[in-house]
């Protein structure tokens, strides 16, 4: 696990180096919203986030890399009264290529696709690691000045599958903002 987590971290720093150095297109962003998610089990309704930080990596205008922390749960955490204490959970890290598309004046359609690297936490005894794939889509407000500094604001839609181990998948439908410096 922990050699898996530093090469994720090993591969953002060498990707984004020459982005983050010159601090162009480098954004931070976090979504919330619901969804659901399964797998070895029955489909459980979930609350979703999700934290990421993103850049050019300087060989594409409209290119960017993603790398994200997605946190999805059983949405009855939510509710107090529910006497159930274990719920079951998913967290996982993505890095995703974000290709982004001007529709009109300030709105705007992004895609993602990329890589998944998913910890299986729904069921009490099971703590597996699986590789797999994301796919996002996000219409969006870009609120950004002609710096391409500011704030984007969207709703958008994520998928991921696991092609190992529990074959666990995950579908969310979020709010997201992102900042760009």
């Amino acid at each position: 696990m922990k050699n898996y987590l530093r090469f994720f971290v090993i591969s953002f720093f060498l990707i984004f180096s020459s982005a983050t150095k010159a601090q162009s297109n480098f954004g931070v962003g976090i979504n919330l919203g619901g969804g659901s998610f399964g797998g070895n089990l029955t489909t459980q309704t979930g609350f979703a986030s999700s934290f990421f930080i993103e850049a050019n990596p300087g060989f594409s205008r409209d290119l960017i890399f993603r790398i994200s922390f997605v946190y999805i749960t059983d949405s009855n955490i939510l509710f107090p009264q529910n006497p159930n204490r274990n719920y079951p959970f998913i967290k996982c890290f993505t890095l995703k290529g974000i290709e982004s598309q001007k529709i009109l004046n300030n709105l705007y359609l992004e895609e993602g696709l990329g890589l998944l690297f998913l910890n299986d936490r729904t069921f009490e005894n099971i703590n597996e690691w699986d590789f797999g794939a994301a796919f996002s889509i996000l219409p969006g407000i870009d609120f950004r000045d002609e710096l391409k500094r500011g704030f984007k604001l969207g709703v958008g839609t994520e998928y991921g599958l696991t092609f190992t181990n529990t074959n666990v998948w995950y579908f969310s439908i979020h709010l997201q903002t992102e900042f760009y410096f």
